[in-house]
């Protein structure tokens, strides 16, 4: 059974990406052995390698170490995001700049939250995935009002739900046409 990561991005109080993360993992289809990620009860201290994982050298810090293996393991990647201020929140950022070859051909759906529906965030998180070499399958966003309250109280409309359900199939598709490796 393939491994999916399933990433909340999102550490503030009250915040709703527990709920959102909740809402996606009921919408996969049951072919996945799910990973849950939780950035807030997986913190990683602000970048602090030796030097870039671009360059290819071994890591020396363990948390850096453990949090590659994690993701090298994965077969593809949902990340739940809310949009702080038109973009990613620095959570989320900085367990990205803790990688690089994990994220090559690493098949990626993104589901954005927030005021307008995550579209500052969502944009910003593609452009960087596909910069590290990973294959966005699909993004999907959760508008504040309309598919969610602020509180986390969800009513996704029905073609935020078809939309996802698109995604997490072709996402479903690609994993099974890869090759292993």
């Amino acid at each position: 059974m393939p491994t999916l990561g399933l990433i909340t991005a999102s550490a503030r109080p009250n915040r709703v990406g527990e709920h959102v993360a909740r809402w996606v993992g009921e919408q996969l289809p049951g072919t996945w052995d799910v990973d849950a990620i939780d950035l807030a009860e997986n913190p990683l201290p602000f970048f602090d390698g030796a030097s870039s994982p671009k360059q290819g050298l071994p890591r020396t810090e363990q948390h850096a170490i453990d949090w590659a293996a994690r993701v090298d393991a994965l077969d593809a990647l949902v990340i739940t995001t809310p949009e702080y201020n038109g973009s990613y929140p620095a959570i989320l950022k900085n367990a990205i700049d803790y990688l690089s070859s994990e994220l090559t051909d690493l098949l990626v759906v993104l589901v954005g939250y927030g005021w307008v529906a995550g579209a500052g965030s969502l944009e910003a998180t593609e452009r960087l995935l596909v910069r590290l070499g990973a294959r966005i399958v699909g993004s999907v966003g959760l508008g504040f009002g309309t598919d969610l309250e602020t509180d986390g109280t969800l009513h996704v409309t029905e073609p935020v739900t078809e939309a996802l359900g698109t995604a997490l199939t072709e996402l479903d598709t690609a994993v099974q046409e890869t090759p292993a490796a």
